[in-house]
């Protein structure tokens, strides 16, 4: 796409983005005003619309992130290739989580074993009971990869991760942990190290000049390899270009605190050493704020890229979003007094651990003020006044389209809206459709004394871009 369509594209979301956070203004002043006049006679409308109001609350955060991230923007997809050389070459330990990968164990490994960083090794932390089993043999004599097999499934990831770290070369200094649907670029370690390099010393030590002790670095989870397989995959491409290119670097931008996200990290392995791997069903959201407690911080850098699958059934990414949705808000209760008191952790970092905190259960009032809203509007005896009806509708319209927009500003920001137009309008259907089981997730999160099971999320192993497309050749 050339400058002149890039720059009008982002224009024309910038014009929408703009007029919709006007509407929002507006109709979150006159709700307040509506709601008062609404519960004499009518209060289940008037739940709906305190309900809805809360759940604006986050519109308007992701409205307000896409004009942080479309004006100030810098080129992201610049690669980190136009960097210097690195002089800095610490021992890096590639850790790999495996359960049941069959599909794509083979994919992984021959990206692992080719990327041209000479410091390197890499651990298969396996936990599988089928044909992953029997192909990992074939890697057992390789120079760079390790493999390490539990007869057990104890603390999920955490566990196998926990073990990975137990067995890694004594001289790692840094790890990047990968899961099995994602394939490394060759120079993936290299471009890591490139963004860490001005936060430390050669004696990996932090830099006395920097202000904070950096941790970890999140890359961008590129779901990307199978996008083009089905309608649901297309969604999935667009909801994560959304979450990590416009409120993942919102985030960054605004100095707020940023989640590690399970895959394509890279985190200091004396930090890793002390704090250890909690067994969570979501041990990256839990190992986040372990860290954040402590003082550390986390980069996120999305020219950091590494392309992964889309989830493509219903099925499993329904059983994914209960595991998140659970497994957060359950972390969220077991930090919370100890993050909003931390004197470690900076005033803008809870604004955003507040947000986070009822990131999931935000759903549920989602769900009740919607169907509040609707079943005072469809099945009231007493028609709703005027003014009442048309701010409900427009706050039905605002809460919609948070989403959808933000993944538009997250594809153009990646010059890539023309090539996953329809996964926008696919995004708006799966958003509506997870809405019910994250919220039941949540509530069960929130009011649960331990977490339920761990469920593997499915890889097909499918790829639908090519090589070259996704930087891989």
């Amino acid at each position: 796409m050339n400058k002149r369509r890039d720059g009008l594209s982002r224009r024309h979301v910038l014009m929408v983005v703009a007029g919709l956070s006007c509407l929002i203004i507006l109709v979150f002043r006159q709700g307040i005003v509506v709601i008062a006049n609404l519960l004499p006679r009518h209060p289940i409308a008037a739940i709906g619309f305190i309900f809805s109001l809360f759940f604006l609350l986050y519109a308007a955060k992701y409205y307000g992130s896409i004009f942080i991230v479309l004006i100030d923007h810098h080129d992201a997809a610049v690669s980190c290739s136009n960097n210097p050389p690195l002089q800095w070459k610490p021992f890096v330990s590639v850790h790999l989580p495996l359960y049941n990968e069959e599909r794509v164990v083979n994919r992984l490994l021959q990206a692992c074993a080719a990327m041209n960083y000479e410091n390197y090794e890499v651990i298969v932390a396996d936990d599988s009971n089928d044909r992953t089993v029997a192909a990992l043999q074939r890697w057992a004599n390789h120079p760079k990869i390790k493999v390490h097999h539990r007869t057990n499934r104890q603390g999920f990831k955490g566990g196998a991760l926990a073990e990975a770290t137990r067995v890694m070369a004594p001289q790692t200094e840094w790890v990047l942990v990968l899961d099995a649907d994602f394939v490394p670029p060759p120079n993936l370690i290299q471009q890591f190290l490139q963004i860490l390099s001005p936060f430390v010393t050669t004696e990996n030590q932090t830099n006395p000049t920097s202000t904070v002790e950096i941790a970890a670095v999140q890359g961008y989870q590129w779901h990307i390899i199978n996008a083009r397989e089905n309608w649901i995959s297309r969604a999935i491409r667009c909801e994560f270009s959304g979450s990590y290119f416009v409120e993942r670097q919102a985030q960054e931008q605004f100095g707020s605190l940023k989640a590690i996200a399970g895959s394509v990290f890279m985190i200091r392995a004396d930090v890793l050493r002390q704090l250890g791997w909690g067994t969570s069903i979501t041990e990256d959201w839990e190992l986040t704020l372990r860290l954040y407690s402590r003082g550390y911080k986390v980069l996120f850098e999305p020219r950091l890229k590494a392309p992964g699958e889309c989830i493509s059934t219903i099925r499993q990414l329904i059983r994914q979003r209960i595991r998140w949705a659970e497994g957060h808000t359950f972390n969220v209760k077991r930090f919370f007094v100890t993050i909003v008191k931390s004197p470690k952790v900076t005033f803008r970092e809870k604004l955003e651990f507040l947000y986070y905190a009822a990131y999931y259960l935000k759903d549920s009032f989602y769900l009740l003020g919607t169907t509040a809203w609707l079943a005072a509007m469809l099945f009231s005896r007493q028609s709703l006044p005027g003014e009442a009806a048309l701010m409900g509708w427009l706050l039905l319209i605002c809460n919609a389209l948070a989403l959808p927009m933000m993944s538009l500003a997250g594809l153009f920001l990646e010059d890539d809206a023309r090539r996953y137009p329809s996964g926008v309008f696919y995004q708006i259907i799966l958003t509506h459709l997870l809405v019910p089981f994250q919220a039941y997730a949540s509530l069960k999160g929130l009011l649960e004394n331990r977490e339920s099971g761990w469920h593997r999320t499915f890889k097909s192993g499918r790829i639908t871009e090519t090589f070259k497309r996704i930087g891989l050749i």
